[in-house]
C-alpha cells in the first residue's frame, strides 16, 4: 500500500475504532488519546511485601499472647512455666523464610516457593511477576488495535511490551479495594500476543497524539494475527 493510500486507510481505522472498555482510544479525527495509557498498574511486589509484613505482625502478636498466657500459668504453678509458646518453634522459621522473600525481592524465587508461601496467583498468566520471570523487564506501555471482524470497527486495548517483544494485555476494569495499593489500579488479564519470529514489525507512519507529539504506528505480526501498535513510556508511578 502506497503512502498516499496508507494514511487515509489508517485514519479511517483509528477514527472508527472502539476500545474494549467501551470508550475511545482515538478521537473522531484519529488522534490517539495517549493519556489513556497513563493509568496506575498493580504493584504486585509491594502487595506481597505488605502481606508478609502483616503476617509477621500477626505472628508477633500471637507470640506475645502465648508468652503472656504462659506467664500467667507459670504464676499459678509457682513459676514452673516461663511463658513458653509452641509458636516460638515455628515463628522464627516461617518469618525467616518470608523475610527473605520481602528483603530479596521475588525474581530469584521459584513458582514452588511462591506457592508454598501462599502466593500461587503470582505464578499464573494474570500476574506481572509471572511474565517478568519469563519475558524479562517491561519495556513500554502499548496501545493495541486489532480487527474485530468483517464490517466491524477495529477494537483497541492497552498492554505492556516486554524485552522479548511479548505484549501482555491489561484487564479492562480497575481493581476495587480498601487498600490504596489496590484500589483503582489495573492488573494484567492473563492474555497476550507473541510477535511472529519469522516476520518483522513494520513502521507505518508517525501518528499524532493528544499530547501534541507524534509517535510511530507499527504493524506487528503476532500469533493472533496482524495488529497495530503504538508505544508510550511507562508512567513514572508504575513499574509496568
Amino acid at each position: 500500500m502506497s503512502s498516499s493510500t496508507l494514511v487515509p486507510a489508517l485514519t479511517d481505522v483509528l477514527a472508527t475504532s472502539r476500545s474494549a472498555d467501551g470508550g475511545r482510544d482515538a478521537d473522531e479525527q484519529a488522534v490517539i488519546r495517549i493519556e489513556r495509557l497513563q493509568f496506575r498498574s498493580l504493584d504486585e511486589e509491594m502487595l506481597i511485601k505488605a502481606e508478609l509484613e502483616e503476617r509477621e505482625r500477626q505472628q508477633q502478636r500471637d507470640r506475645w499472647i502465648g508468652r503472656a498466657i504462659g506467664a500467667g500459668i507459670g504464676l499459678f504453678f509457682g513459676g514452673m512455666v516461663d511463658g513458653f509458646d509452641a509458636g516460638d518453634l515455628t515463628t522464627g522459621f516461617v518469618t525467616g523464610a518470608m523475610g527473605g522473600l520481602a528483603a530479596d525481592g521475588l525474581n530469584h524465587f521459584s513458582d514452588e516457593e511462591l506457592k508454598a508461601n501462599g502466593f500461587s496467583w503470582a505464578t499464573e498468566p494474570g500476574s506481572f511477576l509471572f511474565h517478568r520471570r519469563r519475558h524479562g523487564l517491561p519495556r513500554e506501555r502499548v496501545l493495541v488495535i486489532a480487527p474485530a471482524g468483517a464490517g466491524e470497527p477495529w477494537l483497541s486495548t492497552q498492554g505492556v511490551r516486554f524485552c522479548d517483544g511479548y505484549i501482555a494485555l491489561f484487564a479492562i476494569e480497575p481493581l476495587v479495594g480498601d487498600m490504596p495499593l489496590v484500589n483503582g489500579v489495573r492488573h494484567l488479564n492473563g492474555m497476550g500476543l507473541m510477535p511472529d519470529p519469522h516476520q518483522a514489525a513494520q513502521r507505518l507512519a508517525p501518528w499524532p497524539c493528544s499530547d501534541g507529539c507524534q509517535r510511530p504506528l507499527e504493524l506487528v505480526p503476532t500469533d493472533a494475527g496482524n495488529v497495530l501498535v503504538m508505544a508510550a513510556p511507562i508512567p513514572h508511578h508504575s513499574i509496568y
